[in-house]
């Protein structure tokens, strides 16, 4: 995607505003230019002190207007009084303006030659009879004022005064001496090579800093080493230090402060730029220390920023307590340390520094790698590799960026490969001091996220790692808080790229050239190479081998016997032979897709295994339930993909179930199990459970023990299901899925009567509920009745969601409850146009979406300022386009899906869907208030300062595969076939390649669909508040469908329109205003009528929508697979 040329990236205008001169110099020519004045410049000049005398002026110049810039652009002014410096108006006009820039930070310091500060003060002697001598010449008495007031004001200011009690050089090295120290302490501070990027995070800083307030002001910066916190810190220190008596900027406190004796030489540097002392002063201990800087600072308005601190200690020994700091005083801490700003005992706000965006990253990585602020024309494609490699982090852009500056395509392809592979040394380096800063078990912890569970949820890893004794609660809490970790709002674990890739290097590092050396293998081909050759070791912990393609594998039956450490074994999309003779009793994970054999090794004593996750797998588990060896066990999963034959071994069940540390157990598509054990006791632990796709017919009274069970999915078209009465005491059941609902009986009660007297107090999901159906029966309703669901159902008020597949003869869905938050009805192609209107009215309303949004494509101004229709498709009959290259084999259709573990598929299912909002049902027609339509892959539109809600809606529509003998079925009509695919929906800004991303999939769909997806305002504000440019702002929706598969190779999945509502502030530059077929266009209509339901070839309007597909790094997947 074309990036959007933007101004104002680069960050010099938060360096230092360098001042032309350090000093200038008022005096009186006639009194000081030969001797005293001539001295003092050249001394000043001589200790590197740039001053400014009147002889430094070119001629021509309009010396008045001159004067006045060099007094503003110096930092000092050093004012000579003498007998006769009150006779130039010229003098005294410069004295007003120095007086003036006094009140902003400009220092002023008089000094007495050859007269008494009193004389000037009270304007006598030489003095008064000047200013009298001006007042007769003057017809202005207010600049006689302003020169009256600038002479008091200049001589009540400390300076010195020259008494004959030494010599004029002695004097004149006092007063440069002091000049010196003033200029060292005001020194601006290097920044970067190319600040560029921080001059959002500048300005941020210095507003919560609040400059003009009295108070005094601390704030912590945080974030990732390698993010940038020194270099914003030092552009901030330059911007403010002249606000303050005393700046200092003490950098790598941390590192400092970690040697011998480190604190006290801090002190020694902090009380020497105070003094002035060039080294010369010793700190005998850090407790002296701290009482001479407070006792030295105490009534000085200071700056201080303590650069790369993690322990409270280090601040109190430098400043103590802060309660002696002088009104005004700032103090800027930068840390990795997040936790560490928590615990400081004065007002502090905290700042969290982020990564660069695309476009500033694009900007720093060109200036060190081109000299320029973009790439050359023939280094675009890897320019764009190494910012997606480097993720916004400016130390990793700069030091490659450099690396890689006047090298070869060639060279540069070679060495991006080996980035890949291997960190930069100097990256790794700087990344890996928070790592060595971390105790042994969250240094363990760090390297499992970054081998296994980066992206895992939270509370998964938590229990895995706590039967590692690793206390990852508070071990987690302490890698957020150093900012090695996030947890995004669904409670998945991240990281950043870079800091993940320097866990692996520090694995890698263990062991260089043997991996069956190293604690954890995560690359296919090393484990590969252990695995097959038998070169494993004591040292291995953890291993995922995940083959990129299906492979077939042959192991050796005793492979895992020199691995007794084992913990973590993770294995998928390898088709491995052989039984296994030995695995080490040590696992906590055991998570293996198609588990060769029919059974675990007989030796297998796995007391503290947490996970058993075996989907597709023939292995006979009876004895599992009943074992104590399996007391830990919290996760099993046995999930069986039926297209694979089912799990045909997987029969026996125990006469019943007693596992307090289950929470999970999943028997999905297990044909062969007939019963569920007894449960003799209350499991509490247990939330999930799924039983759907297996032979069970009933469930046992003792059900009711389940008290803690939160989602349940039961049912299978195999036969008829009977839920007993006690699923009413589930108090906690959140989630009720019933598989094939005409198969379905619920004990004898009265389901209507008990929802609406007692009912469920938190089911928030509903999938084909028999009792909200009428009329309920055990057999398929023939093709004469109708079916619907009841108004009753609006009685669940916690409902979130409701999903209803393969109903031939549903015909309306009513009213739904304020709390639904998705609606799926799939293949039911009986459903009413006029129940999908009002069902797209009432989440429209829940969005707050008006229905005539004031611009859009529907409706624009002609010529003559008259509203008109725009036709709200196309009349060109394009042909179906499929793109084949997207198309994978039906039986991978799993492979291509988001990785669904058995916790995941849980969480996804029973956590609250927040802000998104969900719809599929069949149907065609997107509502005509969807204000941008296209059948273009993209779409683009304005919007102002705030990001506004948004709403997608796409049409699919399936059609015939070249050579197959499918007919080009009405929408309404079920195809002989079933469908699978992925759509992404791309929401980019201001030509930012990183966009917010909406995914969903589509599993086993028969006929054409639509899906909406709504999110607020606030979710699309946060993700993109970085991005957003003043009051204009360019959108970019895009969709794209990124894979398709079909069973019976007839038809293929394409969008045929989308639409988009987003209130915008003007029309698209594409807008096209058609005059002739507005009376095509119903203006009763909710819908743009994509085709005419009763002409076959009106169908060939829906064009599919075929454009590439960008990667997404903001993604909102689906809680649901239809």
């Amino acid at each position: 995607m074309a990036l959007v040329t933007r101004e104002g990236a680069s960050s010099s205008s938060f360096t230092h505003q360098s001042k032309k001169f350090d000093v200038f110099l008022s005096f009186r020519g006639e009194d000081t230019r030969l001797g005293f004045i001539g001295h003092l410049y050249k001394t000043l000049c001589q200790r590197g002190i740039n001053t400014f005398i009147d002889d430094s002026l070119q001629r021509g110049e309009e010396i008045s207007a001159s004067l006045l810039k060099i007094i503003e652009s110096s930092r000092i002014s050093i004012i000579v009084f003498s007998e006769n410096y009150a006779s130039s108006t010229w003098c005294l006009d410069e004295l007003a303006k120095i007086v003036e820039c006094k009140n902003n930070d400009h220092l002023v310091r008089p000094i007495f030659y050859n007269v008494d500060p009193s004389e000037v003060r009270n304007q006598k002697g030489k003095y008064g009879k000047a200013l009298l001598k001006h007042q007769k010449k003057l017809k202005d008495n207010k600049k006689l004022q302003s020169w009256r007031k600038a002479l008091c004001e200049a001589a009540n200011i400390s300076g010195w005064h020259y008494k004959h009690d030494c010599t004029e050089f002695e004097f004149i090295q006092e007063i440069v001496e002091e000049i010196s120290n003033f200029k060292l302490n005001r020194m601006p501070l290097f920044v970067a090579q190319y600040p560029i990027g921080i001059n959002s995070s500048v300005e941020a800083i210095i507003l919560q800093l609040e400059i003009g307030s009295d108070d005094v002001r601390m704030l912590g910066m945080y974030g990732p080493s390698g993010v940038g916190k020194t270099t914003i810190a030092k552009a901030v220190y330059n911007k403010i230090l002249d606000h303050f008596e005393r700046s200092h900027f003490l950098e790598n406190v941390r590192d400092k402060s970690g040697t011998f004796d480190g604190i006290t030489q801090l002190q020694e540097i902090l009380l020497c730029e105070t003094l002035g002392m060039n080294g010369q002063l010793k700190v005998c201990s850090e407790s002296k220390g701290t009482i001479a800087i407070e006792n030295i600072l105490r009534n000085k308005r200071i700056l201080l920023i303590l650069d790369d601190v993690d322990k409270l200690y280090q601040i109190e020994r430098l400043i103590g307590g802060c309660d002696w700091l002088a009104s005004g005083s700032r103090i800027i801490i930068t840390t990795t340390n997040k936790h560490f700003l928590q615990t400081l005992r004065i007002r502090h706000s905290t700042y969290k520094v982020k990564e660069l965006d695309d476009h500033e990253a694009l900007e720093l990585f060109s200036m060190h790698a081109f000299h320029k602020n973009k790439p050359e024309e023939d280094y675009s494609e890897l320019t764009d590799q190494v910012i997606c490699y480097a993720k916004g982090l400016p130390l990793a852009l700069s030091i490659i960026g450099a690396n890689l500056q006047g090298r070869s395509e060639m060279e540069w392809k070679s060495a991006l490969d080996k980035y890949k592979m291997i960190p930069d040394k100097d990256i790794q380096k700087v990344l890996q001091v928070s790592y060595q800063g971390l105790d042994e078990m969250e240094q363990d912890i760090f390297l499992d996220l970054a081998c296994f569970f980066k992206g895992l949820y939270k509370d998964y890893v938590v229990d895995i790692l706590n039967s590692c004794n690793l206390y990852p609660v508070i071990g987690i809490k302490n890698l957020i808080d150093k900012c090695l970790i996030t947890v995004d709002q669904f409670n998945k674990l991240w990281m950043h790229d870079l800091l993940q890739q320097m866990g692996k290097e520090i694995v890698r590092q263990e062991s260089p050239q043997i991996p069956g050396l190293r604690s954890r293998l995560w690359c296919y081909e090393d484990a590969f190479e252990v695995l097959t050759e038998d070169k494993g070791s004591h040292n291995i912990r953890g291993i995922t081998m995940v083959s990129p393609k299906p492979t077939k594998l042959q192991l050796k039956a005793n492979c895992f016997e020199k691995m007794g450490n084992l913990k973590f074994l993770l294995v998928s999309n390898v088709d491995t032979c052989g039984d296994l003779e030995y695995l080490p009793n040590g696992l906590r994970v055991l998570d293996w897709s198609r588990f060769p054999s029919s059974s675990l090794p007989s030796n297998f004593r796995p007391h503290n295994l947490v996970v058993l996750n075996m989907p597709q797998s023939p292995v006979i588990l009876d004895k599992i339930f009943e074992s104590t060896q399996y007391k830990s066990l919290t996760y099993m999963n046995f999930r069986s993909c039926l297209d694979l034959g089912g799990c045909f071994e997987f029969r026996i069940l125990p006469s019943f179930i007693s596992m307090k540390s289950l929470k999970l157990l999943n028997l999905y598509g297990c044909k062969r199990v007939k019963r569920l054990p007894d449960i003799p006791q209350e499991m509490k632990i247990l939330k999930y459970l799924c039983l759907s796709g297996t032979s069970i017919r009933e469930l046992p009274p003792s059900f009711r023990n389940l008290t803690g069970l939160e989602r349940l999915d039961f049912g299978s078209f195999l036969n008829f299901c009977h839920l007993p009465r006690s699923i009413y005491q589930l108090q906690h059941l959140r989630v009720l899925s019933l598989h094939e609902y005409d198969s379905v009986g619920v004990g004898t009660y009265n389901w209507q009567h008990y929802l609406s007297n007692y009912g469920f107090p938190r089911l928030n999901f509903l999938k084909k509920l028999t009792s909200c159906f009428t009329p309920p029966k055990k057999c398929l309703l023939s093709s004469s009745e109708d079916l619907c669901l009841q108004e009753s159902i609006v009685k669940f008020s916690r409902l979130q969601y409701l999903r209803i597949r393969d109903s031939k003869f549903l015909q309306k869905i009513p009213k739904l409850p304020e709390s639904i938050r998705a609606v799926y009805a799939i293949n039911c192609i009986s459903l009413k146009s006029e129940s999908v209107r009002e069902l797209f009215h009432q989440f429209r309303r829940k969005l707050e979406l008006p229905q005539n949004t004031k611009y859009g494509d529907n409706i624009l101004m002609d010529s003559q300022g008259d509203n008109i229709l725009m036709d709200s498709h196309s009349q060109r009959k394009l042909p179906h386009q499929i793109d084949y290259s997207s198309k994978i084999d039906y039986s991978l259709s799993n492979l291509y899906r988001p990785s669904h573990s058995l916790h995941e598929f849980l969480m996804d299912y029973t956590r609250d869907c927040g802000e998104v909002y969900d719809i599929v049902v069949t149907g065609k027609k997107i509502p005509k208030w969807f204000n941008h339509q296209s059948i273009e892959s993209s779409k683009s539109f304005w919007i102002g300062p705030e990001f506004p809600t948004i709403a997608v809606c796409l049409a699919f529509h399936l059609v015939p595969l070249k050579d197959s003998d499918a007919n080009n079925d009405k929408y309404n009509s079920v195809r002989d076939d079933e469908i699978n695919w992925q759509c992404h929906v791309n929401i980019f800004t201001n030509g930012h390649t990183q966009p917010f991303t909406l995914e969903n999939n589509f599993d086993y769909m028969k006929c054409d669909h639509l899906w909406f997806r709504g999110v607020f305002h606030s979710q699309l504000q946060q993700y993109f508040r970085n991005k957003m440019q003043g009051d204009r702002n360019l959108v970019e929706v895009s969709c794209k469908i990124s894979w398709w598969s079909s069973r019976n190779g007839k038809f293929a999945p394409v969008i045929a329109r989308m639409g988009v509502h987003a209130e915008c502030i003007c029309h698209p530059p594409n807008s096209v205003i058609i005059n002739d077929n507005s009376e095509n266009v119903d203006d009763n209509s909710d819908y743009s009528e994509n085709v005419d339901d009763s002409s076959d070839d009106n169908e060939t309007v829906l064009a599919p929508l075929l454009s590439p597909f960008s990667t997404s790094s903001g993604t909102i997947s689906s809680a649901f697979k239809q």
